[in-house]
């Protein structure tokens, strides 16, 4: 009888350890899954930064078609999340070329994002011959 008190104890202990096993497992699980997510986040945020920054370039040329170049911007989107953006705009008409920078930096690890544009024609309306994210 006292044999079967120890191995219903060394079972018990057996199990709580896989127990407790399994659920460090889940618990790493979540906190890696939960970086990667605030990552995805901020990579996000920088790229809609940079966009945006594109989307006044764009709009600068559009109100005067012969913009003297380089031009350069900087735009702050929020300050507590240590967002901001910037673009610059070179070549000639028609065929102006665009840099835009997207930045966020709420926790020092500094994301960018950059976007780069190519017009082939300006006038009445802007031809974007390409638009493509850039390491």
């Amino acid at each position: 009888m006292k044999q079967n008190g120890f191995i219903a104890l060394i079972t018990v202990i057996i199990v709580g350890a896989v127990a407790s096993a399994i659920a460090l497992v889940i618990l790493f699980a979540g906190v890696t899954s939960s970086k990667t997510s605030f990552s995805v986040t901020q990579s996000t945020q920088a790229k809609a930064a940079a966009n945006g920054c594109a989307e006044l370039a764009l709009a600068v040329i559009q109100a005067n078609t012969t913009v003297a170049t380089p031009t350069t911007s900087n735009y702050t989107i929020d300050s507590n999340q240590k967002s901001q953006c910037s673009y610059t705009i070179t070549g000639s008409s028609p065929n102006y070329s665009i840099t835009s920078t997207g930045t966020i930096d709420p926790t020092g690890k500094n994301v960018n994002k950059r976007v780069n544009i190519t017009l082939n024609r300006v006038g009445p309306t802007l031809n974007i011959s390409s638009w493509q994210e850039t390491p």
